[in-house]
């Protein structure tokens, strides 16, 4: 295991001074790194800061435990877990990515849902956000509809997800009533400050990942490293803009479905940001990782969880692009 822990370390090593090395030679290191920066700060930092501190402010007052005892019977039939993990879900509907995961985290670190439960919520409690899919997206492809129907997809795509999940394990117990952990629970002492604290480091760690994605995404298509993949995916799909988009959405959602918007809102255009959206990019999914490793969540099951989500969502966006347009 210790010889391949240092192999591992080698490789890493390895890749980072080659990508250092090559960003030093191409001059344009700073840029991309500028782009992704802005990146963050125009659309993911105001729309995620809010949901952070709010999410950390209700679990430190225990105002999730006691509202959320009323869907355990909901969640539980529907999903196999307890009525708490309902507020992970509302929120990561409303907000996104990587809000949900964020969520999961904190209430396996706070003994409110066992491992296997965490495993779980972790596949249903990771979604884009509304605003994200129908404002962001429709306007991407000037088209409301497109939005409208994308989001339906991608809803009834995390429920199909959450379902097939509740199937793992599922004969394990489940974890102590959350009443008997809102019950004992201790009131912070700068409920403020720890909120604050809590959901700068969540934004800032998000930021980091998207910029360091953002810039090897550049940086593998100004050398050429995915031409070989898009050219073999326009033979196949018969539409440059679409592979482009596929393969960029591979490792940063957001410039997949810009690059992908060049197709216009053909069905082979929403089937693909479909998939995009279900998979969420590598981005998306080392974001969401950051927080399940952080409260020892295993992620194996999280990465296959999107890979399959990207499966359902292409399978549901045939299906439904035909009642929409």
């Amino acid at each position: 295991k210790e010889k391949r822990d240092d192999v591992k370390e080698y490789i890493l090593l390895i890749l980072l001074l080659s990508f250092a090395i090559t960003l030093a030679a191409s001059g344009k290191g700073a840029e991309f790194a500028l782009g992704g920066i802005k990146l963050w700060a125009a659309a993911i930092l105001p729309a995620l800061f809010p949901y952070f501190f709010i999410s950390a402010a209700l679990g430190k007052l225990g105002v999730t435990e006691k509202t959320a005892l009323r869907l355990s019977p909901l969640m539980l039939r529907a999903f196999n877990l307890p009525g708490i993990v309902s507020y992970a879900l509302f929120t990561s509907l409303v907000s996104g990515f990587p809000v949900g995961a964020k969520i999961v985290s904190d209430l396996k670190n706070n003994d409110l849902i066992t491992e296997t439960e965490s495993v779980r919520a972790s596949a249903l409690c990771s979604t884009a956000s509304p605003a994200f899919v129908i404002c962001g997206i429709g306007a991407a492809f000037s088209s409301a509809r497109f939005g409208i129907a994308l989001f339906f997809t991608h809803f009834f795509s995390s429920i199909i997800i959450g379902i097939i999940f509740s199937f793992y394990k599922r004969k394990e117990k489940p974890a102590k009533k959350a009443r008997e952990k809102a019950e004992n629970r201790k009131t912070a002492d700068n409920i403020l400050y720890e909120c604050a604290y809590s959901a700068v480091i969540s934004v800032l760690v998000v930021g980091g990942i998207i910029t360091v994605f953002y810039v090897v995404t550049e940086l593998l298509s100004l050398i050429g490293a995915l031409t070989p993949i898009v050219g073999a995916l326009t033979a196949l799909t018969g539409d440059e803009s679409a592979a482009k988009g596929l393969v960029f959405g591979m490792f940063e959602c957001t410039k997949g479905i810009y690059a992908l918007k060049a197709a216009g809102a053909t069905k082979t255009a929403f089937v693909l940001a479909a998939a995009i959206i279900g998979f969420g990019g590598l981005s998306v999914i080392f974001q969401s990782l950051a927080y399940l490793k952080s409260a020892k969540i295993k992620t194996a099951p999280f990465i296959l969880s999107k890979i399959l989500g990207a499966a359902v969502n292409a399978m549901l966006a045939f299906v439904i692009y035909p009642l929409f347009f």
